[in-house]
């Protein structure tokens, strides 16, 4: 394949028209939209503004994820940098106090003597809990991006560029964007000594986070994935040296997938398994002592994690084999499982069966709370909205969400979201393919052929890896790792090789495979940086015998 004629098809699946292709290649930080256009930022910045100005008592209430969390500390960049020291930090346990602002909570920070509470990422549903906040003359500011319920709450601000009657140009940035647009809108307005443009050090939080939370990797998140992995690769913080040195991640070459496979998995596990607030000062500690030991202990409850989200997996999957029928949204569950957990397996069941996936477990108080992750594209807040009598609560965004239902509304939530799919998303079917199969030939293989795609980088939701199909003997196999579980064979047309590498690849599928086998490979190219050896390689996605 010549290699512009790619690059043409690349450009029309991503509908990226030819004036736009220098931008969408070369992504420029000045073009980020104005924080100002989002609803509410002018009420926000002044607030805070004021805040800092009269030493009130600010507190920091964020998600337990790898957006809220990462947002946080975006915030404590900014109260650092300013030398504020009037403020504190409250990150919900998952599982005794579950998403979002709670009474309880809001009764710690009133002891704290709070006159503000900032949220990130999260808010949008809580109309009861702010309006117990202003009865305690607190002043609630909301900083999310979840979808918005038809009744806003009686918030000081809500800023979230998917309030309805937003005018942002693009709603698909996640928590951690929004709070750093505040960030930046304050700054431009009261720069409180503060040198322009030291904003940029926490992009490395903002990247991480929009890499981590399935939003769109189009218009502005590809300029804040872009740069937040170029400040992720020099950025000071101990904790993410501690945790890279634990993981062996060489830094200096981190790309997306190292950030989604490797670093937020641990901060994840914090909450998942653990206490949400290790991670968050694992992010902003400024002592490498302190680093180690929180990266030690994250990569600890990451591998208690794996364990439980495995078992969980082989039984969802052990029972979807029983059934006689797959539905167009599968609901699975056991109240035997930890609703933390629930979002990994549902992840692997979309995999596995291509097509969104509600997984339920329950919670110490006997509910019935799950996790939700799309499939093509598929709006699940729609979705959930659709049927909404259905759950006590539901929230989130397109890719993703969460509710909690009845037992006697599960026994009909699968049928009743399969029905509602098809009036939700008409015309979209489910072989709707992320990105068009591309066939090379093995000599195609090079730098040239690198230098061709690594522009379209960083890949994810709405820019996915291009996906090749390459012909070939299979020269060698061989399956490596502590347990095994990973495979490595050698593609060659008998006068270039090519290694390819599937990571957690069944036994199965290695017996599968003979020497000498003819296979087109269905792969996507990568650069290797194991034990700093540049490599090209493909990463497997499937193989198709001859």
């Amino acid at each position: 394949m010549h290699f512009p004629e790619l690059l043409d098809i690349l450009f029309e699946e991503r509908g990226i028209l030819p004036e736009g292709r220098a931008d969408f290649l070369n992504p420029d930080y000045n073009k980020l939209h104005s924080p100002l256009l989002l609803p509410d930022i002018e009420k926000a910045r002044d607030r805070v503004a004021r805040a800092v100005k009269d030493n009130e008592h600010i507190v920091v209430f964020s998600d337990y994820d790898c957006d809220g969390i990462p947002g946080a500390v975006v915030l404590s960049d900014f109260f650092r940098r300013i030398k504020y020291e009037n403020v504190s930090f409250y990150i919900p346990h998952r599982h005794l106090e579950g998403f979002g602002l709670n009474r309880d909570a809001i009764d710690e920070i009133e002891k704290r003597g709070a006159k503000l509470i900032i949220t990130i990422d999260c808010g949008m549903a809580d109309i009861e809990e702010v309006k117990v906040a202003q009865n305690k003359s607190i002043d609630v500011i909301i900083t999310d991006h979840h979808q918005q319920r038809p009744e806003l709450p009686p918030a000081y601000a809500v800023v979230n560029p998917n309030r309805t009657d937003s005018n942002y140009p693009f709603s698909g940035i996640c928590g951690s964007a929004v709070v750093f647009k505040l960030v930046q809108a304050i700054y431009d307005k009261e720069p409180f000594g503060v040198k322009p443009g030291m904003e940029k050090w926490s992009l490395d939080m903002v990247g991480l986070a929009t890499l981590s939370d399935m939003v769109p990797l189009v218009d502005e998140n590809r300029i804040l994935a872009k740069f937040g992995l170029e400040v992720l690769k020099k950025s000071p913080r101990p904790g993410l040296a501690a945790l890279s040195r634990k993981l062996n991640l060489d830094r200096k070459n981190i790309s997306e997938d190292d950030v989604t496979f490797m670093i937020t998995p641990r901060i994840n596990a914090a909450s998942r398994m653990g206490v949400p607030k290790n991670a968050f000062e694992l992010l902003r500690t400024d002592k490498p002592e302190e680093a180690e030991g929180l990266a030690l202990h994250l990569e600890k409850i990451n591998n208690e994690r794996k364990g439980v989200v495995a078992a969980m997996v082989k039984e969802a999957k052990a029972n979807l084999e029983k059934r006689e029928k797959i539905n167009d949204v599968i609901v699975i569950g056991s109240p035997e499982w930890r609703p933390a957990v629930v979002g990994l397996v549902a992840n692997s069941v979309v995999d596995a069966y291509k097509r969104p996936a509600f997984i339920w477990g329950r919670d110490g108080d006997g509910v019935i709370k799950g996790s939700c992750r799309s499939y093509n594209g598929y709006n699940l807040f729609l979705l959930m909205s659709a049927i909404g009598k259905l759950f006590i609560e539901f929230g989130g965004h397109p890719g993703a969400g969460g509710f909690s239902v009845t037992l006697e509304n599960l026994t009909t939530l699968e049928e009743r979201l399969s029905e509602a799919l098809k009036k939700v998303a008409v015309g979209q079917p489910l072989s709707c393919p992320t990105a068009k199969l591309l066939s090379i030939n093995i000599s195609d293989i090079g730098e040239n052929l690198w230098n061709a795609i690594s522009g379209f980088a960083p890949f994810g939701l709405g820019n996915p890896k291009p996906i090749f199909d390459i012909k070939g003997e299979i020269k060698s196999v061989r399956q490596f790792g502590k347990e095994n579980n990973h495979m490595e064979l050698v593609l060659t047309d008998g006068k270039q090789d090519v290694k390819a590498i599937s990571f957690f690849s069944s036994p199965e599928t290695y017996k599968l495979i003979n020497f000498q086998t003819s296979v087109t490979l269905r792969a996507n190219l990568e650069k290797s940086y194991f034990r700093n050896r540049p490599e090209l390689r493909l990463r497997i996605v499937d193989i198709i015998p001859a």
